[in-house]
């Protein structure tokens, strides 16, 4: 039983770091996406409804925001953001932070919080919790081994 009690909380600490290198790499790829954009400001003009599936099955109404911006060369574009959002997070007639490449305006992204570094923060605040959950283990497995170990 001596060596089980150091097993799982190292696999713990393994799952942890891994899951933190990941919301680490996921925030550099979104500060280098950010880093190398042109900012500007944009309007929703409307919200695409799409209905998801899961196993064939009508899942929920999701919805994907159409935005129109200009360029910096006064080009007009308009493309639909990669991130679904509720009906009512956005409305039409909002105005939301854009970035896009100079090459390749098409490829916008919504500027917000959510879409950027909501991915890096559950996978760097779920890192942190199973690495505390691990040494919280390794400490209740010591101390109470310890004292079952004096019995």
């Amino acid at each position: 039983m001596g060596i089980f009690r150091y097993i799982v909380p190292f696999i713990l600490v393994c799952i942890g770091a891994v899951l933190m290198a990941k919301g680490y790499q996921d925030w550099q790829v979104s500060r280098a996406m950010v880093d190398s954009s042109v900012e500007t400001e944009g309007t929703i003009v409307r919200n695409a409804p799409y209905m998801s599936t899961k196993a064939g099955k009508v899942s929920s109404l999701m919805y994907f925001p159409e935005v129109r911006f200009t360029t910096k060369e006064g080009r007009t574009v308009q493309f639909t953001s990669s991130v679904t959002s509720r009906a009512d997070h956005y409305k039409p007639g909002d105005k939301v932070r854009v970035y896009y490449q100079a090459d390749k305006p098409k490829d916008a992204f919504i500027g917000s919080f959510g879409h950027l570094w909501s991915v890096a923060l559950i996978f760097a605040l779920s890192g942190i919790m199973v690495t505390a959950f691990a040494a919280w283990f390794f400490w209740k497995a010591r101390v109470g081994w310890e004292k079952e170990d004096e019995n």
